[in-house]
């Protein structure tokens, strides 16, 4: 008999696999072609990113991370960071007298990418300095790393051409200083994870330099030399990374079909534990919710990745049950959700918010999407957190519920100022049917822009639970269904020169390292990059900033703080959480030796896997 957890949970992105067909194909390095693939189907759309610093869907972060490799600093599946020996030879790490911390890494001499090149210092530093300087801000790439380095201030806003704390010491030997204000900081390694990106192609002609009072870039690096590289469409590196460092490299894409491959490299050295990938090709497919189980079936596709909800989770253990394909199912690291832009329109709003938690049966949503298959969570957390797991009575004792009762709702509402009509008269339930503030002198409809995406079974839930409840008390929601690529750039407000829509459904997985401190800054630096809700809220950032200077060891204090937070984020409502799910990935059987877990997904897991 299946046991099942009642769980509240989101429904985002489910990666699943199609077979092989694209229209697009580069030529890859040579190496022995083995033909062995696994094909993941994913009802979350690939799109034509491929470098980080902008969209950043799952699929797409999926493929980056399998391209990208030698980085300083890695995550185990023991769930801590390690410094990688398969780059690092040497490092050591230095409490300086001006409270400080310098780390000073010496590298393999024996790394190379897929190209053949050589990988020094300089792509480590180019990384760092590249990532931070106002070209590119200049042409669009939103980073917001390296912040906690010495001398970032003045580098990124163009005031000096020098990095002061990042040093290239030579050619295999590099250093960070972290700020003293930056210190100390929970997430400690993680601090100083960064890996290479080839200079020679995203800058070639410039050249990496130091003069002994921190590293910096010479005159040939320029926003038009990034346009060039970096944006020229179809061959720059945002859409055509064919130069990387890890155990996969590019392959192809085919945006008629939301289609991309990785093949493995043959020049990667292994992993911080020696994994180098064993199956030649992956790929990556959109697959439709509806269809995706009977592709799995039929041998269409191999694997569905992180699989939510009830229905889908039954069928797939139907054909588990049918002995065709194997499964394993882990809490989700993250969430289902609503998620609110807190910059413009009445979502800005907390008590809108707040109003629309109230107008939902998250229970009986979670009901009928989960099947029992998840659990119902308040704040910023997932079932898997060891912070959730160890302080779940405080929880729900102290955060609200948001239990379904319009007449809360309308308390919300008509304390917050929606107390007019189109005319700016008294609102009359029962006459009026939407609800009006005045703001900055104008009167604000109570009507919200809804972005949704299709075959969705989250987006037809809200659009039967929800939007008709708003109505009651004088709220409109209009949903629209665009492609999940528009969904994004809308959310992240990226190429948007005006803001459309305040509200979305989509799913969340949690970083392994949490960094609130950035989700919810107040600096604009960070919006559209870690704050996607743009929200502003100065006590919300001044709890997330004492946790992160929370001693790595005092996993006490660091509990205290985070339930702080989550109280703090409960009554702001930035998202509405609506499930936290038990994941579900199915494979097929030839697929061997694949252990995923809430904090070792399918980018972790697939390397330590083989097709027999």
């Amino acid at each position: 008999m299946r046991k099942k957890l009642f769980v509240l949970f989101l429904i985002v992105a489910v990666t699943s696999a199609s077979a092989f067909a694209m229209g697009v194909t580069e030529p890859a390095a040579a190496v022995e072609k083995v033909e062995t693939q696994v094909i993941l189907g994913s009802s979350t759309q690939v799109n034509a990113d491929f470098f980080d610093g902008w969209t950043n869907s799952a699929t797409n972060a999926y493929l980056k991370v399998l391209m990208s490799g030698y980085s300083t600093v890695e995550w185990t599946k023991e769930g801590r960071y390690t410094i990688n020996p398969t780059a690092v030879k040497s490092y050591t790490a230095v409490d300086n007298a001006d409270g400080t911390k310098t780390y000073t890494f010496n590298l393999a001499n024996n790394l190379v990418y897929n190209d053949g090149t050589k990988i020094t210092a300089k792509d480590y530093v180019f990384n760092i300095l590249y990532s931070a300087s106002p070209q590119a801000t200049e042409i669009g790439a939103q980073y917001g790393s390296g912040s906690e380095y010495v001398g970032y201030d003045e580098f990124h806003s163009g005031e000096s051409l020098i990095f002061s704390g990042i040093r290239l010491l030579g050619d295999y030997s590099f250093s960070i200083t972290i700020k003293a204000e930056e210190l100390p900081y929970f997430f400690d390694l993680s601090l100083v994870a960064v890996g290479p990106i080839p200079l020679h192609v995203i800058a070639p002609g410039v050249d990496v330099l130091d003069g002994g009072r921190g590293a910096s870039l010479s005159d040939a690096f320029t926003a038009d030399l990034l346009r060039e590289t970096v944006l020229t469409p179809n061959t720059g590196y945002r859409y055509r990374p064919l130069v990387t460092s890890g155990p996969y490299q590019f392959e192809a894409y085919n945006p008629a079909d939301s289609t991309a491959s990785v093949v493995l490299n043959p020049r990667f050295l292994g992993m911080y534990d020696g994994a180098k990938g064993s199956i030649y090709r992956l790929i990556i497919k959109l697959t439709n919710t509806a269809t995706q189980m009977d592709e799995l079936r039929t041998g269409a596709i191999d694997m569905l990745q992180g699989i939510s909800g009830g229905d889908q989770i039954t069928r797939g253990l139907d054909l588990h049950d049918a002995g065709i394909v194997n499964f394993t199912s882990y809490p989700r690291y993250g969430y289902g959700k609503i998620a609110f832009a807190c910059d413009f329109g009445p979502t800005q709003f907390d008590a809108v918010r707040r109003a629309i938690a109230y107008s939902l049966d998250r229970n009986e949503f979670a009901r009928q999407y989960t099947g029992g298959y998840g659990i119902i969570v308040n704040g910023y957390y997932g079932a898997s957190m060891w912070e959730y797991v160890e302080n779940k009575d405080v929880l729900d004792r102290e955060l609200n519920a948001y239990q379904y009762n319009l007449q809360k709702a309308e308390e919300e509402l008509i304390k917050d100022g929606w107390t007019l009509n189109k005319d700016g008269k008294a609102f009359q339930k029962g006459v009026d049917a939407i609800r009006y503030k005045r703001v900055d002198g104008a009167l604000m409809p109570l009507i919200i822009e809804w972005a949704n995406t299709a075959n969705n079974p989250v987006s037809d839930l809200i659009s039967t639970m929800l939007v008709p409840e708003v109505k009651k008390i004088g709220m409109q929601i209009n949903g629209t269904t665009v492609d999940f690529a528009v969904l994004l750039d809308h959310l992240y407000k990226d190429g948007i020169d005006k803001p459309v829509y305040g509200m979305f459904n989509l799913g969340t997985g949690f970083a392994t390292t949490q960094a609130y401190w950035y989700y919810y800054s107040t600096d604009p630096e960070y919006f559209g990059t870690y704050n996607t809700n743009f929200i502003s809220d100065k006590e919300l950032e001044a709890i997330s900033l004492d946790m992160k200077r929370t001693d790595p060891q005092d996993l006490k204090g660091w509990a205290e703080k985070w339930i702080r937070f989550e109280k703090r984020w409960n009554y702001l409502l930035p998202d509405i959480p609506l499930y936290s799910d038990i994941y579900h990935d199915f494979f097929n059987p030839r697929i061997v030796g694949y252990d995923s877990s809430p904090t070792w997904d399918f980018r972790y897991a697939i390397l330590r896997a083989d097709v027999k």
